[in-house]
């Protein structure tokens, strides 16, 4: 039942990685880099780019791992203030515009990336212990279930920020990666709100 599920979330990343090597990466003299915010070559832009990704994810899985099941709310805290940081830092190296796409890129990464490294692999041991005949592990249904829930919250802002180059006032405003995290909070309430209705 999760094949279209998995698929959906790696094409997403996947399509989106290859759109953002052909319009940002190709491009990066034009796209990311403002000599005005800092004088990058287009190599460091891209390095920064990618170890941001792969940075992001390993921050988060590994604040989700020793925070474990029981601190949502530690982990929201952690996030946000990760996001702030993140959004602050980026905001000093590239221009708005790709400022608010590598915040939206490392979210998607850690969006894709759980459905590979933890819901589908979690997913799997159920499947293999109902195929043998023995009770299935809970914590691997749980630690699915976690990662299921941050991909909801993350859901939202992704969109936005996609669709965010239509909107020149939120990543031209003097203070870009303010808005952006204003809006990130205001969509990932709009979801809490939805998941909320959901469980009554």
């Amino acid at each position: 039942p999760l094949h279209w599920f998995k698929w959906e979330a790696y094409w997403t990343w996947m399509s989106g990685f290859a759109l953002f090597i052909v319009m940002y990466y190709a491009h990066a003299d034009i796209y990311m880099i403002d000599r005005s915010v800092a004088d990058l070559q287009p190599w460091q832009a891209i390095a920064i780019s990618l170890a941001l990704m792969a940075g992001g994810w390993i921050f988060y899985d590994q604040l989700c791992k020793r925070a474990g099941l029981n601190h949502e709310k530690v982990i929201a805290v952690v996030m946000v203030l990760f996001l702030t940081v993140t959004a602050w830092g980026v905001s000093h190296l590239f221009s708005g515009r790709a400022m608010f796409l590598q915040v939206g890129a490392m979210m998607g990464t850690i969006m894709a990336w759980n459905v590979f490294f933890v819901i589908m692999p979690s997913q799997r041991k159920l499947v293999e212990a109902k195929e043998r005949n023995e009770a299935p592990d809970p914590i691997y249904g749980q630690w699915g279930k976690q990662r299921s829930v941050h991909n909801n919250y993350f859901t939202l802002p992704v969109l936005f920020i996609m669709i965010s180059n239509h909107y020149p006032h939120t990543f031209g405003h003097q203070h870009a990666w303010l808005v952006l995290i204003a809006i990130l909070l205001l969509a990932a309430l709009i979801a809490a709100y939805h998941l909320g209705k959901e469980e009554e």
